[in-house]
Order: structure tokens, then C-alpha cells, then sequence
């Protein structure tokens, strides 16, 4: 008789959340996860090898893991100081600009930028093509003005002065010819914030959830926000969407007669002592 059953297994993985960790505090949900993964290989094991005629861990679900908010977004004016940071008289400079700026205005990944090609900028129609993103996926996200007057110049005189006459199909690369690798893309990203002062952890991601988070604030569609970064579900989009509360509750304090009411009553009281 097999006495395990599916609903055994549910009621453990609730005892296992509610249940506190040795130190007396919340299990993590990765914990959670780890010891479910546990069980689940285990009976599946005992019902591959017949001790169990059906396997009550099959529909077991893992706990869902949070989906933390983006910090130390950027404001416009950090962004605008990195971007100007490079020294454009030079080439790897020039360079650097462009690459700040696609980031910026498109909000793509680090791999999606190193992937790009000469034939994914349409300069013409102000369109940036991406291709094989996060599950496989292309999408077309728009260039910013400004982008694209850097991608042009960049792709007219930087770019072929990099290749010197080398052969590349890839959008970006380096002193050498060659295509740009994540350390280096990542080390342009702090290099500028280093020189730009900022004292935040600025890397290619924070670029991403800066560009939505300026999107949304700027009363972006969110649903043309979830195109231009590729998500899969509005969902993921919708964090961004928290981070402007702050700025929320400002422009409530600001504007909604009730504060200033109450401002002034404060301010009554305070001459009356």
C-alpha cells in the first residue's frame, strides 16, 4: 500500500514554508525549492525502479521565486553625465558614446548588444533589429535621434578605422578587429560611471531597467514598453511601474489641496505657540 499521497506532499511544502529555518527566521524560497527538489527526485527514483506504483510528487510545484525591483535606477541626470563621459576625439571614445547611447534609448541586454550586426541598424527608418534575444525571440525596438547620429558617424568613419582592414560582421568591436566580449562591455559601462562620479553599480542592466523606468515615467504605453525590452509577460514589465510610487507620492504632496491645507494648518499652529 503505497501511503504517500500527493496531498501528504502538499501539506509538507506548506509545514516547510511556514516553518522557520534553524536560526528561527523565514525560509528563502530557494531553500524551499532545494528540499522540494529533493523529495521530487526521490519518489520519482522509487517509482522508476517499481517500489511505487504512481509517483505522488509529479505535480508537486516549486515555490515561485520573487521577482525583486530593480535599485539604484539612474535619474535623467546621471545617465546624461555617464553618457557624456567618454572622450569622443578618440576612437574607442567614440565608440564607447554610441554604445551608451543604444543602451539607453533601447533598453536591450548585454548579449543582445554584442550580437549585433552592421545589418540590424536601419538608420533610415530610426530602428534597431535584435535578433535571437532572451527565448529565442527577435523583435524591432526604435532608436533614439541622438543614437542614431552616433551610430551613423560611427559606422561611417569609427568602425571602419577600428577594422583597419579586417573583415567583421558584428556592430561593435574592438582596438583589434574583434567582436566586443562581455568583460569588455561591461568594463565600458563602469568605466564612464567611475569617470561621471555616479556611486551607483552601474552595469548593462541597470541601463535596462533605467531606460523603462524613464519610459513609464514619461507616461510610455506599458505594453509598448514590454515590446521594446521583449518581455514575455506584461508582469515583468509591470515592476517598473512601482519604482515610480516615489515619484507619486512627491506629485501628490505637491499638488493635492488636502496637503496644502495641511501645510498651512501647520504653519498656523506653529505662530500661534
Amino acid at each position: 500500500m503505497q501511503l504517500v499521497t500527493a496531498n501528504i506532499l502538499q501539506d509538507f511544502q506548506r509545514w516547510l514554508f511556514y516553518q522557520p529555518s534553524a536560526r528561527g527566521i523565514a525560509r528563502a524560497v530557494g531553500s524551499q525549492n532545494s528540499a522540494v527538489s529533493t523529495v521530487k527526485a526521490f519518489f520519482t527514483f522509487l517509482h522508476t525502479e517499481g517500489a511505487l506504483a504512481t509517483n505522488p510528487a509529479k505535480e508537486l510545484r516549486y515555490a515561485r521565486q520573487p521577482d525583486p525591483l530593480p535599485r539604484n535606477i539612474l535619474t535623467v541626470q546621471e545617465a546624461r553625465r555617464i553618457i557624456e563621459a567618454p572622450d569622443t576625439h578618440t576612437l574607442l571614445g567614440y565608440r564607447d558614446r554610441t554604445i551608451l547611447e543604444v543602451l539607453y534609448a533601447t533598453g536591450i541586454r548585454k548579449q543582445e548588444l554584442m550580437n549585433l550586426t552592421v545589418e540590424d541598424v536601419n538608420l533610415d527608418e530610426e530602428l534597431l533589429r535584435i535578433n535571437a534575444g532572451k527565448g529565442g525571440k527577435d523583435r524591432v525596438v526604435p532608436l533614439s535621434r541622438i543614437a542614431c547620429r552616433f551610430l551613423e558617424s560611427y559606422l561611417k568613419v569609427i568602425r571602419p578605422d577600428l577594422l583597419r582592414g579586417a573583415t567583421s560582421s558584428r556592430l561593435f568591436i574592438s582596438l583589434r578587429a574583434r567582436p566586443m566580449d562581455k568583460n569588455t562591455v561591461g568594463a565600458v559601462v563602469e568605466k564612464y560611471a567611475r569617470l561621471a562620479r555616479v556611486k551607483k553599480p552601474v552595469t548593462c542592466h541597470l541601463w535596462r531597467h533605467t531606460c523603462a523606468t524613464h519610459l513609464l515615467k514619461n507616461h510610455a504605453n506599458l505594453r509598448h514598453v514590454q515590446e521594446i525590452l521583449g518581455h514575455r509577460s506584461l508582469a515583468t514589465t509591470e515592476r517598473y511601474l512601482r519604482l515610480t510610487i516615489t515619484d507619486l507620492k512627491e506629485a501628490h504632496r505637491k499638488y493635492h489641496p488636502r496637503e496644502h491645507s495641511l501645510a498651512k494648518s501647520e504653519g498656523d499652529g506653529q505662530t500661534r505657540r
